[in-house]
């Protein structure tokens, strides 16, 4: 919900399975001896208020308080809470986002990125009339191309952190080309920029962001300028602009359309040598404990994802595809730095899971809980990376309230959207989501026929 995510409507169903709701805490409930899962009874834990553990994760429910009387217009419930794993180190964050800002990001993303409607293509592949555009266009609309998504992606994880538990900071890599050897213009020149130390300023980020994407594309691609400018100040290095934060977990986030070019040779060929230098800057990462989580956007970066996959790899990170370029806003929000797979929420009154649930990359999560009048009880199961649960029961009175303001409906509508966006774009997600539901199903009538 990570960061917007699919809700884990079978982590909530084997949790029910595991719940004693009477004389036990949850997760270590014996199943031979549980009652009625759905009967109305009262929740045995210290809902919400104490984490609830089991097996190396741990789940904190903020609000509602347990037993507090809630109001809505609507019968929907925000619920909100944090999902912590266990060996996950301190829960603070600094994220470094390094942007390959070459050449090759200039053309299209494959999606409308700016959301006006029309989505931008090349000339070349489309029906134009001559002279419409210029020679030298590669995307009908510059707000939808490669470089575009990326900033887009990255203005939405930013909306998804927390400035009290995260820093964020911004590289922009690429690589200046000599115009008549193909080459780096000088030996020692730099291929990547700060354009904005670590921060919890998001609003430095957001103009830092916009100010990369008026100056656009260009140059060759440096994978090993930008891993160790962004090394340099995650970990606190001489020259640093950013301070170092002990108590932090380190993670670098690199998107990339293509492979390094840069900085040895041709700036059109991938050199052993900048294979070399990528990796190498990379041990340098892990040395400082930092994680790099790789994004490789299109096919010509995943046509030869060595690079990618090796800098990934050697810090302990993630790579993760992106064949449409335009879906990494998607893919991003979808990264975890908390080692929380999934958060499901479940509202057992009314036997009914919550579609509209956001787990953001600190483990931090949003639920948006269909209730009835009078008292709802409700189910958090949270699943970390190491296939460990946790879960949380609380229960609360709702009642209908006269009039509320519009902000909850649009967080409900902003989520929604994330969330249908994600449904659309993941269609295995979308597959292991009907096999949960009959799953869910066969539960709920073998539950039933239980005398």
């Amino acid at each position: 919900m990570r960061a917007p995510t699919l809700p884990c409507v079978s982590c909530a169903l084997a949790a029910l399975a595991s719940l004693a709701l009477a004389g036990a805490a949850p997760a270590e409930a014996d199943l031979g001896s549980e009652p009625d899962p759905f009967a109305i009874a009262a929740p045995t834990a210290t809902p919400g208020a104490a984490p609830a553990s089991a097996r190396g994760i741990r789940v904190v429910v903020d609000a509602p308080a347990p037993g507090a009387a809630v109001e809505a217009r609507d019968h929907m419930v925000e619920l909100r809470g944090t999902a912590v794993a266990a060996g996950s180190g301190p829960q603070h964050f600094d994220v470094l986002i390094a942007l390959d800002v070459s050449h090759s990001t200039r053309y299209p993303s494959g999606a409308d990125v700016d959301g006006d409607g029309v989505l931008g293509e090349n000339p070349a592949e489309g029906l134009y009339a001559p002279g419409e555009f210029s020679e030298d266009t590669v995307c009908t609309d510059p707000e939808d191309t490669i470089l575009a998504a990326e900033v887009a992606a990255a203005r939405a994880l930013l909306r998804s952190l927390s400035p009290e538990r995260a820093r964020v900071g911004l590289v922009a890599f690429s690589g200046e080309v000599d115009p008549d050897t193909g080459t780096q213009r000088s030996r020692d020149q730099r291929n990547a920029t700060l354009e904005v130390p670590l921060t919890s300023d998001f609003a430095r980020v957001e103009g830092a962001l916009g100010r990369v994407l008026a100056r656009g594309p260009h140059g060759a691609t440096d994978f090993s300028a930008g891993i160790r400018l962004a090394t340099t100040e995650l970990a606190g290095l001489s020259g640093a602009a950013s301070a170092p934060r002990r108590d932090a977990q380190k993670v670098m986030l690199l998107l990339t359309d293509g492979h390094p070019t840069f900085p040895i040779g041709q700036a059109s060929v991938e050199d052993a040598g900048d294979l070399e230098a990528a990796v190498n800057a990379a041990k340098l990462a892990r040395a400082g404990g930092i994680r790099i989580n790789t994004y490789a956007l299109g096919q010509n970066a995943l046509g030869r994802p060595v690079a990618a996959t090796e800098v990934a790899r050697v810090t302990l990170g993630s790579f993760t595809p992106v064949l449409e370029p335009g879906t990494i806003v998607a893919a991003l929000q979808s990264v975890s730095f908390a080692n929380v797979e999934d958060v499901a929420v479940v509202n057992l009154t009314l036997r009914e899971d919550t579609p509209d649930v956001r787990l953001n990359p600190d483990g931090s999560f949003q639920a948006f809980v269909p209730v009835r009048e009078g008292r709802n009880r409700v189910l958090v199961n949270a699943l970390a990376s190491d296939g460990s649960e946790a879960n949380v029961e609380l229960a609360f009175e709702f009642r209908l309230a006269q009039a509320e303001g519009r902000m909850r409906e649009r967080e409900l509508a902003e989520l929604r959207q994330i969330n249908t966006e994600l449904l659309r774009q993941l269609e295995a997600e979308r597959v292991k989501r009907e096999k949960r539901r009959i799953r869910v199903q066969k539960e709920i009538e073998i539950r039933a026929a239980e005398p």
